[in-house]
């Protein structure tokens, strides 16, 4: 569940603690994200889980290897908040195509969500 009095947007991602497995993490909503490219929206991911944010070794890292990125970039690391945000747009909008990617962090298994992109 999000923070109250703050509701994500589509293009928004929260990463949490798994509530029973100390190894896994979860996205609860916006999986898939949406960034809409006629709007110049970027994905951002927030480290919500219940630890102290780093930048050394980063609290996690997003790696679109899967299949293709739909930006500029293919990684993403968080900065020492438990933040990070996508680049600008660069495939052509899609409602059918979900560009699976990684959530990576130390002593977590990978984490295979997905996001897409609409007009």
């Amino acid at each position: 569940m999000s923070s109250p009095g703050f509701a994500l947007k589509a293009s928004q991602v929260e990463i949490k603690d798994h509530p029973s497995d100390p190894k896994k993490f979860v996205v609860e909503k916006n999986d898939p994200f949406w960034v809409s490219k006629m709007k110049h929206e970027v994905a951002e991911w927030f480290c919500k889980r219940n630890h102290q944010h780093a930048v050394t070794p980063p609290c996690f890292t997003v790696r679109f290897d899967k299949d293709g990125t739909p930006f500029a970039s293919d990684t993403f690391v968080s900065d020492g908040n438990g933040y990070a945000r996508s680049d600008e747009i660069v495939v052509e909008p899609s409602e059918t195509t979900i560009y699976h990617y990684r959530v990576q962090a130390h002593g977590k298994n990978d984490l295979d969500p997905g996001g897409g992109v609409k007009g």
